[in-house]
């Protein structure tokens, strides 16, 4: 699709690290709807063990499906309580 502006969900858990892990999900930042255009992603994860971890990172480039698009995405959490976390994953395919 090209024109307009759209969003992604996302959402999964993080890695295991020091004996537990954070869920996160959210929305992507709005973009163009033009090949090969990235979001920005943020979110704070969950509480648990008495702390959270902040996520902020850009997606791969735009995949198509055929029907739509999606991206990949992957990181590292802030350091928080003494560790990070890893996760990764895809977005939620557009158009809904």
């Amino acid at each position: 699709m090209i024109g307009g502006f759209h969003t992604h969900n996302f959402g999964g858990h993080t890695t295991i690290n020091d004996n537990h892990r954070h869920s996160y999900g959210r929305q992507t930042s709005p973009e163009a709807n033009v090949p090969g255009h990235v979001h920005s992603m943020i979110d704070i994860t969950t509480l648990v063990d008495g702390h959270r971890h902040r996520i902020s990172v850009k997606t791969g480039p735009s995949i198509s499906t055929g029907n739509g698009h999606t991206h990949r995405y992957s990181g590292t959490t802030s350091f928080d309580d003494g560790h990070v976390h890893y996760f990764k994953g895809y977005t939620s395919r557009y158009p809904n």
